[in-house]
């Protein structure tokens, strides 16, 4: 049986080997059938000292990662406290400070519109005693009266031909395609709405307008007035809330509290850098080397004992790879590859035990004709 893995290879023929160089033979596969399950569990063995290395050295980094983000958001927490604190607060204040500027904004408007709303009131009045005065119903001093009987403006118009349309188009075109009105329905409908329509026109005409037609002029111009003096106030109150200076409404205290606040989040946010930055300088390298020497010699050890199974796995790797060869040269050559088995070579044995054969070549033929 042969030691060496350099050992040269075979002189002589095998075949006309005798029981004793059978039995070399076989020890020599026996060794390189045990090498090679030893060198399968030592690839098992590196893989998974491998694989136990990469999961200390994630776990490692994976308590490093979340030792330093603890300790970050620690350190945080209490600065965002206060700077949330501080935020909540400026709300608060930004909330009070437009509600002020609101009730001042309302203040001034009622100020710089006051002449032209007493201007309004007066005329109001105006209108309501020259109609007591005559004793003239309120009904004509109306939108719908005016915009029937004397328009003036765009408004009146529309309010007129509305009332027109209504009377004379809308309604009759309802009652003809409503197949439950009877068609002399609809006659009689635009004869009395015609009558009707005259009658009053001619009544209030005569009794009213023509009796009452300066005061009612005057009404109407009154009226117009009022409306220019409305769409003035509307003006002025626009461009009051259009105006970004706020000097008149006295909002610098609310404006200091804000300013205030701001200021002391930025002073928060300086101090939490500060505190951050100091981390980085010298608490995270405290972190990391308290968990490095923990993990040390768990590390070493698993780096020495792969190291250690690489170098004999290596080692039994050539070995193994040599035998291969000098079996195939020496062995397999002559006795061919299905004789390379411990089994086969173990019956080859026992034939030549039996004083069946002499030689390896012989023990092969016995072999051969008993299969």
């Amino acid at each position: 049986m042969y030691t060496e893995v350099g050992e040269q290879m075979a002189e002589q023929n095998i075949l006309n080997g005798n029981q004793k160089k059978l039995e070399q033979i076989i020890g020599d596969v026996k060794e390189h059938n045990t090498k090679k399950d030893r060198l399968e569990k030592l690839a098992e063995s590196v893989k998974d000292i491998s694989k136990e290395l990469d999961n200390a050295r994630k776990e490692k980094q994976n308590e490093t990662d979340s030792k330093i983000k603890a300790s970050t958001d620690a350190i945080c927490a209490g600065y965002d406290k206060s700077i949330e604190a501080d935020k909540e607060k400026i709300k608060t204040v930004s909330a009070e400070r437009d509600k002020a500027k609101m009730a001042g904004v309302k203040e001034r408007i009622s100020a710089e519109t006051a002449s032209l709303r007493a201007q309004n009131d007066d005329l109001k009045d105006q209108i309501n005693e020259a109609f007591i005065h005559e004793n003239i119903s309120k009904i004509y001093n109306s939108q719908l009266f005016i915009s029937v009987f004397n328009p003036k403006q765009l408004l009146d118009y529309v309010i007129d031909i509305a009332v027109m349309v209504g009377l004379f188009v809308a309604v009759p075109i309802v009652l003809f395609l409503l197949p439950v009105i009877p068609q002399w329905i609809l006659l009689i409908y635009c004869i009395a709405v015609s009558f009707i329509c005259i009658v009053v026109v001619k009544v209030v005409f005569r009794k009213i307008v023509l009796k009452h037609s300066e005061t009612i002029m005057a009404a109407q111009s009154t009226r117009t007035q009022i409306k220019d003096n409305n769409k003035r106030i509307k003006k002025i109150e626009k461009n009051i809330r259009k105006d970004k200076n706020e000097d008149m409404y006295g909002l610098e205290s609310f404006d200091s509290q804000i300013k205030a606040l701001y200021d002391d989040i930025a002073e928060i946010e300086d101090e939490k850098q500060s505190a951050l930055e100091d981390f980085e300088k010298n608490t995270k390298a405290d972190i990391i080397s308290e968990i490095n020497e923990r993990y040390a010699d768990k590390i070493c050890n698993m780096e020495t004992e792969l190291e250690k199974k690489k170098v004999e796995y290596d080692e039994l790797d050539d070995l193994v790879k040599k035998q291969r060869i000098y079996i195939s040269s020496n062995y397999e050559a002559y006795l061919g590859k299905e004789f390379i088995n411990v089994d086969k070579l173990s019956e080859l044995n026992s034939i030549m035990k039996s004083d069946s054969a002499d030689t390896i070549a012989q023990a092969l033929a016995v072999y051969n004709n008993r299969h």
